[in-house]
């Protein structure tokens, strides 16, 4: 075997997460889509409610086809890799110990900060269900969260893609009991003004890089339903935050609520309340915990935290968070996705580019073509964004 055989051989990756060792293409799917629809889908329609629909409908499309690029070079990267790394990881081994720690510090601070928004979520998708007071939901759902988390929910790898189905069912009904309460004006209005208002939103929900290395493991050496799974899921998701924010805006239209669900809820009614909120439920509640999971792996994979510190870690750094007063919603994700996950999706663009660099991807497994104009439109957006939400934040 000659040394550039030798390079692009395809690596024996040994799995080291809490799933069990092979996923079918579309269990995989069910991952990617679970651990990015969360939170960011229920602020979403806010957002784009301040712009317009027509903008909003831009945002979603640019966005989405942009994060589909940079899971597809992330995956190329995935795939070339010999260790089970995650995005700290990842940093390491291509842009050495600063990129590390900046990688690190970004990633955890974002992941932090979602797990933070799903806790504030989750109380008032569950208090609009179920009344009572949003705070005390909060904490139920924490409690309930960590307990999966704690005991390694190896049943998720059974029930995911029926959680999944779940979520996309109920985005079906939600479109079909709102699209007779839609009204023309809404879709009239148009707000140039406030362009960059949705980004930090719609960039957080549709942020779930870290799926991509978990996914990558469970489909060893199966690359072609590794770049399936992310491409079909990339278009799930598209279609789900889509179809959800037309039809609450349409609705809702400038009144519509922070979390989406609650206002939808008090325009159409009891039954709107009910499936509104089981979605949001569903949604967050399985972005929690493949969330919490994933950033435990990274702390035992990536610096060999005992699995015991790290889930302490997991769970303990969002609560005091919450327990501190940082409870408002919208402007959790705004920050998050705005700042943090800006500066982690422009790192993990750099880790492409460095492993292309040092000739780690010669071997194109994912027949991915002008690379470098994605690169230059990825690292733009970001960067512009990041710009934009930190001048506002200050």
């Amino acid at each position: 075997m000659n040394s550039f055989q030798r390079k692009i051989e395809t690596p024996v990756i040994p799995h080291l997460g809490v799933f069990r060792r092979e996923l079918s293409m579309w269990q995989a799917v069910a991952l990617i889509v679970s651990s990015t629809i969360g939170a960011g889908v229920l602020a979403m329609p806010y957002a784009i409610a301040r712009v317009g629909i027509v903008l909003g409908i831009v945002y979603i499309i640019v966005i989405g086809f942009l994060l589909m690029g940079l899971n597809l070079l992330l995956g190329e990267v995935a795939s070339r890799t010999s260790q089970p790394l995650q995005m700290s990881g990842l940093a390491r081994k291509y842009l050495g110990q600063f990129g590390q720690f900046l990688m690190t510090a970004v990633f955890y601070t974002s992941v932090f900060g979602a797990l933070l928004a799903y806790m504030i979520g989750e109380g008032e998708a569950l208090a609009g269900l179920f009344g009572g007071s949003s705070l005390v939901w909060s904490l139920l759902f924490f409690f309930a969260g960590a307990v999966l988390v704690s005991l390694g929910i190896q049943t998720i790898k059974s029930v995911e893609l029926w959680l999944t189905f779940a979520i996309l069912l109920v985005v079906l009904l939600i479109a079909g009991v709102s699209v007779p309460h839609m009204a023309f004006p809404h879709f009239s209005y148009f707000n140039p003004a406030l362009l960059f208002f949705p980004y930090g939103i719609v960039l957080f929900a549709f942020s779930g890089i870290n799926a991509i290395p978990e996914a990558h493991t469970l489909l060893a050496n199966r690359k072609k339903d590794f770049k399936r799974a992310i491409v079909i899921s990339s278009f799930i998701i598209m279609a789900v935050y889509l179809s959800f924010s037309v039809v609450v805006v349409g609705v809702t239209g400038l009144g519509t609520s922070e979390v989406a669900t609650v206002g939808l809820g008090q325009a159409i009614g009891p039954s709107m309340t009910i499936f509104g909120n089981i979605f949001a439920i569903l949604a967050m509640a399985t972005s929690f915990v493949i969330l919490a999971l994933s950033l435990r792996d990274s702390m035992h994979w990536d610096f060999r935290v005992p699995r015991r510190i790290a889930t302490a870690m997991v769970l303990g750094i969002p609560a005091i968070i919450f327990f501190a007063g940082a409870r408002h919603f919208v402007a959790v994700l705004d920050i998050v996705g705005g700042v943090f996950v800006s500066i982690e999706m422009a790192l993990a663009v750099l880790i492409y580019w460095s492993a292309k660099r040092r000739g780690d991807l010669v071997y194109n497994s994912f027949g991915l073509h002008h690379t470098l104009w994605l690169v230059a439109m990825l690292l733009l957006a970001f960067a512009v964004g990041t710009v934009y939400s930190v001048i506002t934040l200050f």
